[in-house]
């Protein structure tokens, strides 16, 4: 089985609010239809998810009438990107099922405290791609607090321990330097989980904090998946190679 996160700046245009990379998400639609495991699909809110997020200050405790208002319009901005999602899935030749984030799971200051994944389970055993996604939640101290998609993918590699983790961003992998700022920077191909601290990731990269935050997502998956490949969805083929069992961007060896 392969656990995949299409991180937000792989699917979405964050210059531009609630708008998507179409090509990207036909490629993606394309590529899953040609895998031969099972998948479990997360992605990330990209430029749906986070200009609400900043705009209605959705961190910490939701108390004020204008934060319950920007815990709506992120609730519903984040079921229509899964919907864009999963019609794109549809279109190439998929059977995505998307379980609502919101209703599968809570949290307690910000950290998820109980996930359904059994649900995760029963859909991916009748044959479909199952697909979640950072969201707003229920929160026991906060009241509503947001999920990411990094939280998640930690917790769906315990229910599903033993498998491959796949990281779609809108670079190639991890590069010796910041690849957006170093014309030097090279492609790391294969790394041991021990040497990620050696890499100078920089900026580059699809969630707070860029590939240092990618560095520290993947090290927190130790334990529970065998192999991370971090690569592109842009890059022609280089997901329908990660599918295969080949290397689509950097792989990063977790034994």
């Amino acid at each position: 089985m392969i656990l995949m996160k299409a991180g937000g700046s792989a699917i979405t245009d964050k210059s531009m609010d609630f708008s998507i990379k179409a090509h990207n998400l036909e490629r993606l639609g394309r590529a899953l239809a040609t895998a031969t495991e099972p998948v479990v699909l997360c992605h990330g809110g990209g430029s749906f998810g986070h200009p609400l997020a900043r705009r209605y200050d959705l961190s910490g405790e939701i108390t004020t009438p204008e934060q319950l208002r920007g815990v709506s319009h992120t609730n519903i901005a984040m079921r229509n990107l899964s919907n864009i999602v999963c019609e794109a899935l549809i279109e190439g030749g998929c059977t995505p099922f998307a379980l609502q984030t919101s209703a599968i799971l809570t949290a307690d200051r910000g950290r998820i405290d109980v996930f359904n994944t059994a649900i995760v389970h029963h859909v991916l055993s009748t044959g479909f791609i199952p697909v979640v996604y950072g969201d707003v939640v229920y929160d026991a101290t906060y009241r509503y607090a947001i999920v990411s998609g990094d939280q998640i993918m930690r917790r769906l590699a315990e229910a599903f321990p033993g498998n491959r983790a796949l990281f779609l961003t809108d670079v190639d992998g991890l590069y010796t330097a910041d690849p957006k700022r170093d014309p030097g920077a090279t492609l790391i191909r294969d790394i041991a989980l021990a040497d990620l601290g050696t890499v100078q990731a920089g900026e580059a990269g699809d969630v707070t904090g860029g590939m240092k935050g990618k560095v520290a997502e993947i090290a927190a998956l130790e334990g529970v998946v065998t192999e991370v490949q971090v690569l592109s969805l842009s890059r022609d083929g280089a997901l329908e190679a990660a599918l295969r069992g080949g290397v689509g961007g950097t792989r990063i060896i977790m034994k």
